[in-house]
């Protein structure tokens, strides 16, 4: 009888480790994240520390709000009746937080594309945590049109946090952490030969930060680097840190 039961707790515990819950996190974006494998980096990083992740993505090279907003596969991510969605990450075409800060008047329907997609996810996952990205200055393209990393980094801050404040979300502050990488480290490229979109480094950066906000908890010795450089991880997990958790 004894053996018996010694049997069932430990049937009972493996059933458990099992059935681990897993956050379910939903990504949409474009080039900025599927390029380098952000999300799937999300998904390694936060393993190896011990939260799994159900993730899905809607990733389509170019995409504004706008456009997934008419898009019936990324519709269909988010009205997922299987489970309400713990976090959502939404990432706007790179230029249109900045545009929309430069000129809200000339881009005010950037900022009803983000009420409408927003709504649209909060109407099926009303208790998800939603991030809004504020994505990196690049050197392509003359800056984005805007003439420098600075007041191309001002003006993405300033619109993701416009976007942010007026849909109720938060900031994933991704470009304040490719600022700090760029200043003390340029031996770590972020970027691709394009200048314009994140390498596999830059995509790792990305998703250390979007852990962070997740977790909040610092990273540990085991951290999956995702087969890249392990010193150079351990510095992008540290500027992580100190912008997300301010350490």
């Amino acid at each position: 009888m004894k053996r018996l039961i010694l049997l069932l707790v430990a049937f009972c515990f493996v059933i458990g480790v099992n059935a681990q819950e897993k956050t379910k996190v939903l990504c949409v974006g474009n080039s900025f994240t599927f390029v380098g494998d952000a999300h799937k980096k999300l998904e390694a990083i936060s393993k190896s520390e011990g939260h799994p992740l159900k993730l899905k993505s809607a990733l389509v090279g170019g995409y504004t709000f706008y456009r997934h907003l008419q898009d019936p596969k990324m519709i269909k991510c988010i009205e997922s009746y299987d489970y309400e969605y713990d976090f959502v990450f939404l990432q706007n075409q790179s230029q249109v937080n900045a545009l929309y800060a430069r000129n809200p008047k000339q881009h005010k329907l950037a900022m009803t594309d983000a009420k409408n997609l927003v709504c649209r996810v909060r109407q099926y996952s009303p208790h998800a945590t939603i991030f809004m990205e504020q994505t990196w200055s690049y050197s392509g393209h003359k800056y984005g049109t805007f003439g420098s990393f600075e007041e191309f980094d001002n003006q993405l801050r300033k619109g993701t946090q416009l976007f942010a404040k007026a849909t109720k979300t938060l900031v994933s502050p991704i470009g304040d952490a490719f600022i700090i990488v760029r200043a003390e480290r340029p031996d770590i490229v972020l970027y691709k030969d394009d200048n314009k979109h994140q390498n596999e480094y830059g995509s790792y950066l990305k998703a250390c930060v979007n852990y962070l906000l997740m977790f909040h908890q610092p990273f540990s010795e085991n951290t999956d680097c995702c087969e890249l450089d392990a010193k150079k991880c351990k510095f992008l997990q540290e500027v992580a840190q100190r912008v997300v958790l301010g350490k």
